[in-house]
C-alpha cells in the first residue's frame, strides 16, 4: 500500500508533466507562428524588391526551423543572384557555393519539392559560368537533370521553364571553345538541346508569368542569337513596356533598351 505522502508525490509530479507538455506544445505552437509570420514578411520583402531583407528573414527561419523548405530554395537562389553581381570571381563564387549548400540542404530535406531541383540547378549553373568551357559543358548535363525533375514535380515552374529554355539556347549554340569541349567530353552538343525547343520553354515561361522582364529579355536574347532579328524587336518592344518587380530589372530594362537601339539602328 502506497503511504499518502508518495501518493502525492505521483499526483504532483504527473501535473507538472501535464503543465510542462502544454507548455511544450504552447511554445511549439509559437514558434510554427512565429515562422509563418517571418515567411510572409520575407515575401513581402521580396514583393518590395528589398532581396537583402528578405533574406535576412529568410536567415532568421533557418535559425528557429533549419529544414524550412520555403527557407532554404529562396535563400539559395538570393545568394545566387547576390554572387551574379559581384565585381569578382573570386567574391560570385563564395556566394555561389552558398547558393548551392543550401540548395543541396532542400534537395536533402525536401527532395519531391520542385523548387529543391530548380535551385540546386540554378547553382550548378552560376558555378559553371565562371569555370572552363570544359567544366560548363560538363556541367550542362547536370543542370538539365535537375531542372527536368523540377518541371516533372511542378509543370506550371515558370522559373523552370525560364531556365530550360536559357538551357536550351546555350547548348544549342555552344562557343567554339564549348564545342570543342563538348565533342571530346560528349561527341557533340548536350543531348536534346535544340533551337525550337528554347523558344517553346521561353515561350511557355512567358505565358505562366506575363510580367517578367528576364523572360522577355531572354526570349529577345535567344532571337538575336538566332538572326531572327525583327523577332527581337518585338519582344524588346514589349520588354521596354514592362515595370520593373524585381531588384535587378532596372538593369535589365536598360539591356532591353540597349538592345533594342542596337536593333533598330
Amino acid at each position: 500500500m502506497y503511504s499518502k505522502t508518495y501518493t502525492l508525490l505521483i499526483v504532483v509530479l504527473a501535473a507538472l508533466f501535464c503543465l510542462a507538455g502544454d507548455h511544450f506544445q504552447d511554445t511549439e505552437s509559437q514558434d510554427s507562428s512565429n515562422v509563418k509570420e517571418l515567411l510572409q514578411q520575407a515575401h513581402e520583402k521580396l514583393d518590395e524588391a528589398d532581396e537583402p531583407g528578405a533574406l535576412e528573414l529568410f536567415e532568421t527561419v533557418l535559425d528557429s526551423d533549419p529544414e524550412n523548405y520555403e527557407a532554404l530554395w529562396n535563400l539559395s537562389i538570393l545568394y545566387s543572384k547576390k554572387g551574379h553581381r559581384q565585381d569578382s570571381e573570386e567574391q560570385m563564387e563564395t556566394y555561389y557555393r552558398k547558393g548551392k549548400e543550401l540548395a543541396q540542404r532542400a534537395l536533402d530535406h525536401h527532395p519531391d519539392k520542385s523548387y529543391s531541383h530548380y535551385a540546386f540547378a540554378v547553382a550548378i549553373g552560376r558555378i559553371a559560368e565562371i569555370e572552363s568551357p570544359r567544366e560548363r559543358v560538363r556541367a550542362s548535363e547536370e543542370i538539365k537533370k535537375y531542372v527536368d525533375k523540377a518541371l516533372e514535380l511542378d509543370a506550371d515552374n515558370e522559373a523552370a521553364w525560364h531556365l530550360l529554355g536559357v538551357w536550351h539556347t546555350r547548348a544549342a549554340n555552344l562557343t567554339r571553345a564549348e564545342r570543342w569541349a563538348a565533342n571530346l567530353l560528349f561527341g557533340g552538343a548536350p543531348e536534346g538541346a535544340s533551337n525550337s525547343e528554347a523558344e517553346e520553354c521561353l515561350k511557355r515561361a512567358i505565358e505562366l508569368d506575363p510580367e517578367n522582364i528576364l523572360f522577355h529579355l531572354d526570349l529577345a536574347r535567344f532571337y538575336k542569337t538566332v538572326e531572327r532579328n525583327e523577332e527581337a524587336v518585338e519582344i524588346l518592344k514589349k520588354t521596354v513596356q514592362l515595370e520593373p518587380r524585381e531588384m535587378d530589372d532596372p538593369d535589365l530594362l536598360d539591356d532591353a533598351k540597349t538592345m533594342l537601339n542596337e536593333l533598330n539602328g
